[in-house]
């Protein structure tokens, strides 16, 4: 078995206010991972708890990345449930699919109405988000699939203008009101069959501004949604580039288990 590999990789910003991502990869063997319980204290102990047993069973599990692949995208959304992708971040993972070039395969996105067609009532009451996204992606026969969902909150204070919201007209004229908007963005790229973990990562982005008192709500959904734009933007750059490492170090280990085993089929 090959030497297992962590990599981290992160960078950091400048883009509207502030924006910055870290993204860890991972392509380790769960065989490699057990073997050392062979000279663990645990191994000679007569019998061991539940948690040792889910731990072991946990742990048993290869990565296996090939390409051209199938890969989901599966949007979490506010009340942590699975929707359709919004068009305007469906435009960032499509600027991240060019990057990587057609030798990666396709982005796909995970229906919703796929994924409730296979999860039966009673499944959901006892699963997970990412167990749902899961079975969805394999009713469409997706090789991988990236999980992401985004957060954000807006502040309004008033500034050196406020005294004009005590005049008409400054209502409607004057910014008396900053505005600062955050948002983040969270990702898993997991192996549909058996929900190996490649790649983690979050992004965050903020953006600032200015509105009068009557135009702030308006002004408000403007700066959250384009917040929220460089937030997947930027996890969707990360995750291409992160796809990229993983190719080559998963290149690199078939490589090396070809020369070990060279009659291998």
């Amino acid at each position: 078995m090959a030497k297992p590999f962590v990599a981290k990789l992160s960078i950091a910003a400048a883009v509207l206010a502030l924006a910055g991502c870290e993204t860890t990869a991972q392509y380790t063997s769960g065989q490699d991972y057990l073997s050392r319980y062979a000279t663990s204290a645990a191994a000679n102990q007569p019998s061991g708890t539940t948690t040792d047993a889910d731990v072991r069973l946990i742990a048993a599990i290869e990565p296996d990345l090939r390409f051209p692949a199938r890969i989901g995208l599966a949007r979490i959304g506010q009340y942590k449930g699975l929707i359709s992708v919004p068009l305007e971040e469906a435009e960032a993972w499509r600027d991240a699919a060019e990057s990587l070039g057609p030798s990666f395969g396709e982005f796909v996105p995970v229906s919703p109405l796929i994924a409730n067609s296979v999860s039966r009532a009673d499944q959901r009451k006892n699963t997970t988000v990412i167990d749902h996204i899961r079975r969805g992606a394999a009713r469409q026969h997706l090789d991988y699939v990236i999980a992401y969902e985004v957060s954000d909150v807006v502040e309004s204070d008033g500034n050196a203008l406020r005294l004009a919201d005590l005049t008409v007209l400054g209502l409607f004229v004057l910014p008396s009101r900053n505005l600062k908007a955050e948002a983040t963005a969270s990702a898993i790229m997991l192996d549909v069959r058996n929900g190996y973990p490649y790649l983690t990562g979050s992004t965050f982005a903020d953006k600032q501004g200015i509105s009068t008192v009557v135009g702030k709500g308006d002004r408000k959904d403007k700066l959250r949604n384009k917040t929220r734009q460089v937030a997947v933007a930027q996890i969707a750059h990360e995750f291409a580039d992160g796809l990229k490492n993983l190719k080559r170090v998963a290149d690199g280990v078939k490589l090396a288990e070809g020369r070990q085993n060279p009659n291998r089929n």
